[in-house]
């Protein structure tokens, strides 16, 4: 009767037993030519996304050329969300996701500037933009819509170079 039990046990702590955990990286290629932001801007640029599945957190690594930290949109550099954010496209619903908020992660370049950022908390930024997606749907929204990086300058307020966000091969 014991050896019963204790295999029942094993079996519900088996089949209740989170998910193994994963990283999962996205890649995005940011320029100004294609939708949704067909600025015609030279700016270009590439990102790095990183999702952890067991820590929930965010690592990021963006490279922009073309751009100084002066020229992104100030009434977001200078508020909670930042100047740069992911957004999800669907059909004529575009959702504002995760920013990556103005401060020390930005550093300028030759030609350019850099964000890195390392164990963001994804419900931090989701905090910050109002974001009805937990982190589940997020992971299921990278896995399945069409979500953009986006940057913001006072030129483009809507964003002058983009970039979608793809599976890392």
């Amino acid at each position: 009767m014991f050896r019963i039990i204790a295999a029942a046990a094993a079996l519900i702590a088996f089949a209740t037993a989170p998910a193994a955990a994963e990283q999962i990286t996205y890649t995005a290629t940011l320029n100004g030519v294609t939708e949704p932001t067909a600025t015609g801007s030279a700016a270009a640029g590439t990102a790095t996304i990183s999702v952890d599945t067991a820590t929930q957190t965010i690592d990021a690594r963006i490279e922009i050329h073309g751009l100084r930290t002066g020229q992104l949109a100030q009434h977001l550099a200078h508020s909670r969300m930042g100047p740069m954010h992911l957004h999800r496209y669907q059909g004529d619903d575009v959702t504002l996701i995760l920013p990556f908020p103005f401060g020390d992660t930005y550093a300028a370049t030759a030609d350019g500037f850099t964000v890195t950022l390392s164990d963001y908390p994804y419900a931090d930024g989701a905090q910050r933009t109002g974001s009805r997606l937990d982190f589940a749907a997020f992971v299921a929204a990278l896995a399945g819509d069409p979500i953009f990086l986006n940057v913001h300058t006072e030129a483009f307020g809507d964003g002058e170079i983009s970039g979608r966000l793809v599976p890392a091969s």
